[in-house]
């Protein structure tokens, strides 16, 4: 027993030292530089953009729900598996077509594959069951700067629209043009287009940086707040409508104070920096969007019943004793 347990030590030893050399020594792609560098390098790289920020502390966050499941993790004896050296295998082969092929996307996949192996081949899959969850939550650690190209222009047009459409509904009239938004002029009170509000939706107001770090968000208050895979799924479903909103909810406060106190005041001017309240009210996108979170919550326990707790069943017994 001894001499099995030394054994499944010197592998996991083995197999962290190997992700230590995959990941911090062996330099892997060159991205858009001229040089090769370590997955590592490039994650402490891209951390530094606000995009990406909120994957520094994922680890940390991984770290806490491995420690959260410790106990139930206990309660099964480890049972190796083969299907995780299969799988260690088949990381290691696509790590390597990653490195031919100069693309970090395929080291991070390689990364979170040997990871899923080790823990099948070392402990089997009742304890990786119970662990699954943070390994998913460990997915939001890699930074995907090709869905910014992607999807981050069709936002910005879908803040502009919809923000829009909003101001017009309630009697404001606004002009959309490309991604910028702006009060339609008025011959009566002599004022010129954009004199009310003139907003133009970056990058950085497009909803990519909340969208991301909303995920990480939803998907922790999703767990802790049903207890039912299916329900979870669908609270989180919601996160990326919910970041839409939020954003939304950001643009309009700007524009209502921009018209209240000045555009100088609310927003800034957007060739030399932003106002101070400009920078204040990222806040609001996580407000509104921690509210929309409980609400979609809060309906979802009303039509389901309950948290999704497996209710006991309580018996009473009633003894009558014997009279003398």
């Amino acid at each position: 027993m001894n001499r099995q347990r030394a054994s499944s030590w010197l592998t996991a030893a083995m197999l962290l030292v190997s992700l230590v050399l995959l990941m911090a020594v062996q330099p892997y792609s060159a991205g858009y530089g001229s040089f090769r560098r370590t997955i590592l390098a490039e994650l402490l790289m891209r951390w530094k953009d606000a995009t990406w920020q909120h994957g520094a502390l994922v680890p940390f966050i991984v770290g806490f729900l491995l420690w959260r499941r410790r106990h139930q993790v206990a309660q099964f004896p480890a049972s190796p598996g083969r299907w995780g050296f299969i799988l260690i295998v088949f990381a290691l082969l696509l790590y390597l077509a990653g490195f031919r092929a100069n693309n970090f996307y395929c080291g991070y996949l390689a990364i979170m594959l040997l990871l899923a192996g080790a823990s099948l081949w070392l402990e089997g899959a009742r304890r990786s069951k119970i662990r699954l969850f943070a390994w998913l939550m460990l997915a939001f650690m890699w930074p995907l700067p090709f869905l910014e190209e992607s999807i981050g222009y069709q936002m910005r047009l879908l803040m502009v629209k919809t923000s829009g459409f909003v101001l017009n509904a309630v009697g404001i009239g606004s002009l959309v043009t490309g991604t910028a938004l702006q009060s339609m002029p008025n011959i009566e009170f002599g004022r010129k287009a954009g004199e009310l509000f003139s907003v133009g939706i970056a990058a950085p107001c497009s909803g990519m940086r909340s969208l991301f770090a909303l995920l990480v968000v939803g998907a922790l208050f999703s767990y802790f707040n049903q207890r039912v895979m299916w329900r979870r799924l669908a609270l989180f479903s919601t996160i990326l409508p919910i970041a839409i909103v939020a954003n939304m909810a950001r643009i309009l406060v700007l524009i209502f104070s921009a018209m209240i106190f000045g555009q100088h005041w609310a927003i800034g001017d957007a060739e030399k920096e932003v106002s101070v309240f400009h920078e204040f009210t990222g806040v609001v996108v996580f407000l509104v969007a921690l509210l929309l979170l409980q609400l979609a919550s809060w309906l979802l326990n009303r039509v389901c019943g309950g948290l999704g707790f497996k209710r006991s069943r309580t018996v009473s017994r009633q003894v009558i004793a014997p009279v003398s």
